[in-house]
């Protein structure tokens, strides 16, 4: 028996060590383990105070979950597809039927019911678990922080609603918004290298979105207080308004992309590998990137007209996303050239990676028309690709030396990779 505890022992201890939770900076580490215990100890206490249950409240608790339940289930694709634009913090519309549940029923019922939609939220979120749990943390406090406040008011607004019951609720929805932005943005602040405003805050876009969520969160409470059915109302409003939110994603995409190829343009391309380059620097990870220079391009739109050629970057798109990994960053900088970010890559990967895309160009057979809208098959195209990667390096940087990297490329003949080693230029 004491042997097998041995063996077994080393094999958890590298389980726990292997959770994203540690890869966090220490006083961002420290922040959250903080944060997650004081939400426990206000549950407990708001639990163990507050009083027992009703009837009423068995209706409202039975009311929320189910309503929760199926706002979830019809808007889980919508939510997919947002989620997956993006790393996120993301605001949902779940958040409605947690203001009411603090509104109207007592405290382990109201927390129970928020647990509930969490749970069923998590296989739609796509998050790393100990990221969700913060989450779940921060809305928890947030929500006894609005708790709190109707509870100390003494307002019941089943029985009566005037001007007292609506400046409790309009502080209690202020409360809940204030609290889960302290939560979010304090973690943030503590795990980004160089925050910034908007970074910690939000953008005036997200803000405004989150305190509509809480506003229809009161208006829900106020409506399931005095007529059960309310959700009926409530859910296919909130539908559009995940619908809405999407749409409104798009039209950011949109600005981020490159639409003859599809993908990131010179913009979206900076955005999303500067969240790399700062997770990359907290990580103290290896970032690759690669700059491709379609050879003799203009020659293509020349000879067949710019559909032919319109054509070849459609296909050097294909080869791009066919070539490279889920996490890469891969995105079209103008007319042929290409550029690529390529995470937790060092020299040697990142050069095996230019050469799969120098070998699948030169493989392509685009079928395209000519000047005279004849049909015509593009063949034998190439690409001069420079590489460099690096450690703790700025992005500039390393563009600079893999676009040097191209120009030896094509001195050097074209049709083939070169790479830059700035092994003597990493920081001490």
């Amino acid at each position: 028996m004491t042997d097998s505890l041995r063996t077994e022992h080393p094999s958890s201890r590298r389980w726990t060590r292997s959770w994203g939770l540690w890869t966090l900076p220490g006083p961002a580490l420290r922040y959250v383990i903080i944060f997650e215990l004081l939400a426990v100890i206000a549950v407990v206490f708001a639990c163990v105070t507050d009083v027992a249950p009703t009837t009423g409240n068995w209706r409202s608790f039975a009311v929320l979950v189910g309503a929760g339940a199926v706002h979830l289930w019809l808007t889980r694709r919508t939510e997919e597809t947002r989620r997956d634009s993006g790393t996120g913090p993301h605001m949902d519309t779940s958040v409605v039927w947690i203001l009411p549940a603090m509104v109207l029923l007592p405290a382990w019922m109201a927390v129970l019911s928020m647990l509930l939609l969490r749970v069923q939220l998590y296989p739609v979120a796509r998050r790393p678990l100990y990221r969700y749990t913060f989450g779940t943390a921060g809305i928890l406090v947030a929500a006894l922080g609005s708790f709190a406040v109707v509870r100390l008011a003494g307002v019941d607004v089943t029985s009566a609603f005037g001007a007292r019951e609506a400046l409790v609720l309009a502080l209690a929805g202020l409360t809940y918004f204030v609290i889960n932005a302290i939560a979010i943005g304090g973690v943030i602040a503590l795990s980004t290298p160089q925050p910034t405003w908007t970074v910690v805050v939000g953008t005036r876009r997200d803000n405004a979105m989150a305190a509509l969520t809480v506003c229809l969160g009161a208006l829900a409470a106020l409506a399931i207080a005095h007529a059960w059915l309310a959700p009926l109302f409530v859910v296919p409003l909130l539908c559009a308004l995940d619908w809405g939110a999407l749409q409104i994603e798009n039209l950011r995409g949109d600005a981020r992309t490159d639409h003859k190829t599809q993908l990131l343009n010179s913009r979206g391309w900076h955005e999303q590998a500067g969240r790399e380059l700062a997770r990359s620097r907290r990580l103290r990870t290896t970032l690759a990137v690669a700059v491709l220079d379609l050879d003799h391009f203009k020659l293509v739109n020349d000879t067949w007209g710019h559909p032919a050629g319109d054509a070849v970057l459609r296909a050097v798109g294909r080869v791009l996303r066919e070539t490279t990994r889920q996490g890469d960053v891969v995105g079209r900088f103008g007319g042929e050239e290409f550029v690529l970010l390529l995470p937790d890559t060092d020299l040697e990967g990142a050069a095996q990676v230019a050469e799969r895309i120098r070998r699948g160009v030169a493989a392509m057979q685009v079928a395209a028309t000519d000047k005279r809208g004849q049909p015509v098959v593009i063949s034998g195209r190439t690409t001069s690709i420079g590489v460099t990667a690096a450690t703790g390096q700025d992005l500039d940087t390393l563009l600079r030396h893999a676009d040097a990297a191209v120009y030896e490329a094509k001195h050097g003949g074209r049709n083939q990779v070169r790479v830059a080693d700035l092994t003597s230029e990493l920081p001490a």
